[in-house]
């Protein structure tokens, strides 16, 4: 429980950010739908899932820490 914590809440680890979450559940339906193509049509592209998963990774840290970083120096 306390990694799903460390994961879902802020640097203060306060409380819960919905932006955190919702990068959690993009990523996962990502990885989901990716499976699931796969399952029906039995092709994977990886070039196509690497691009899609490293955008939402590289563009929800970004927005994450460009919030924490404007929290911070707004105190």
């Amino acid at each position: 429980m306390k990694l799903l914590n460390d994961w879902f809440t802020g640097p203060t680890n306060d409380n819960y950010e919905a932006g955190r979450f919702l990068w959690f559940i993009s990523v996962a339906a990502a990885i989901g739908y990716s499976g699931w193509h796969l399952y029906q049509n039995g092709t994977f592209d990886i070039m196509q899932f690497g691009l899609g998963i490293g955008a939402l990774l590289a563009t929800g840290g970004w927005g994450i820490s460009t919030k924490d970083k404007g929290a911070k120096s707004a105190q």
